[in-house]
């Protein structure tokens, strides 16, 4: 019964860092550096519910609770983060909480990662009327290959960031 109570209260903390972690990325990195809580939110959560569900459930609901009530502009991005944070748990974590990478599991992030940045992008636009779309256009120039090209590296970036924060701090807290 201890080592339960224990437990929860493990899951309970850790999920609390997470979301502390998680707003604090939200309330910083506004506007055109919003992008930067792509870096860091997904890899948060991993990192913080290690694995457990119950964890993750905590975080993700408390986020998007959070993200609706002070940043609802931001709504779609923190749905995209849980989505993110849970392909990272499913592709990169093993079992005993290390991360284990494959070629074809990091392409497949990446072009998962493009295309949550696109669709977050567009619903941004379509449904809060803000021109993150229109501005993403005009910078590629109108050019479709080339706003594809950069949510492509703007998919690189973010998934060796994310794989890189869990790499680094899943090996620091497993041999410290």
């Amino acid at each position: 019964m201890i080592e339960n109570n224990n437990k929860n209260i493990k899951i309970l903390t850790m999920s609390a860092f997470a979301l502390a972690l998680s707003v604090l990325s939200l309330l910083l990195f506004r506007g055109p550096v919003s992008i930067v809580s792509t870096f860091l939110i997904p890899a948060i959560i991993v990192l913080f519910s290690r694995g457990e569900l119950k964890s993750y459930l905590l975080v993700s609901v408390g986020l998007f609770i959070i993200a609706l009530m002070f940043f609802p502009t931001q709504i779609i991005f923190v749905a995209t983060y849980m989505l993110l944070s849970a392909l990272l748990n499913v592709l990169f974590i093993t079992s005993d909480f290390k991360v284990k990478t494959n070629p074809l599991g990091v392409l497949g992030y990446i072009l998962i990662v493009s295309l949550v940045l696109f669709v977050g992008i567009r619903l941004t636009e379509l449904v809060f009327l803000v021109p993150l779309h229109t501005m993403m256009l005009r910078i590629s120039g109108n050019n479709m290959l080339f706003y594809a090209g950069i949510l492509f590296l703007e998919g690189i970036f973010v998934s060796i960031f994310n794989i890189g924060i869990l790499r680094l701090f899943i090996y620091r807290i497993t041999t410290s």
